[in-house]
């Protein structure tokens, strides 16, 4: 999900959340405006939507307040 409201299904742009599956289950990464990215650390989820809440959560600290008002409407997204 891009945290400027495009569509992250059809644009790139930072900053940027992605959820990845893998063997273990979801791996969130974050994405900076700088385009360095960071692995968000707390596991894998059991669902795609816990998963996608626990990104947001912890993108929070991560991205810092210029671009965590982006984070509840990402949410929902």
């Amino acid at each position: 999900m891009n945290l400027d409201g495009s569509d992250g299904a059809h644009v790139f742009s930072l900053p940027r959340l992605e959820l990845r599956s893998s063997s273990k289950g979801w791996r969130s990464l974050c994405f900076l405006a700088d385009g360095s990215r960071r692995e968000i650390a707390g596991g894998s989820a059991d669902s795609l939507m816990a998963a996608k809440a626990a990104a947001v959560d912890q993108a929070r600290d991560i991205l810092g307040p210029a671009c965590s008002a982006a984070l509840p409407a990402a949410q929902t997204r």
